[in-house]
């Protein structure tokens, strides 16, 4: 690994670490370029796609649900100027998600996210998050299973 993947990647680790799961949305502002483009899948909830905005949204609507929310880098791949991150999200939806009432059950997904960098900054984002699993497990959708399907 070159030093600006070692570099890149630190950056990336350090952002989960300081917004995600530490809350502190001022470190946005070191990482994340002004022009920052974000490419989700489809979302439940409204962010803007563009602009740091998008990440001071999602990291406040997320805590703001799961006051104990964390990330946990399971995988970094670096190559280049592009970050892949495998991590799992957990938490306990204590407070209200994105207009949803506070359940109070747990919930652990998988979410994979690769970030493309420049000059030190997070320039976009491409991601996918096991939105399902965890509307499940926190009882917004019911859950598969039960009776006997043969």
């Amino acid at each position: 690994m070159t030093t600006e993947q070692e570099r890149n990647t630190a950056i990336v680790l350090r952002m989960f670490d300081e917004t995600w799961n530490r809350g502190n949305l001022a470190f946005i502002d070191d990482v994340i370029a002004d022009d920052f483009r974000d490419y989700p899948p489809k979302r439940f909830f409204t962010t803007p796609l563009q602009g740091k905005q998008s990440l001071y949204d999602a990291v406040r609507g997320f805590r703001e649900g799961a006051s104990d929310f964390h990330f946990e880098a399971l995988r970094t791949v670096a190559e280049g100027d592009h970050v892949t991150y495998l991590g799992r999200a957990t938490g306990t939806h204590d407070g209200t998600f994105f207009g949803v009432p506070p359940s109070g059950k747990p919930f652990s997904v998988l979410g994979i996210n690769e970030f493309h960098l420049q000059e030190g900054k997070i320039t976009e984002r491409w991601g996918v998050f096991d939105v399902m699993g965890m509307m499940m497990q926190i009882g917004l959708i019911p859950a598969p299973g039960g009776g006997d399907h043969g």
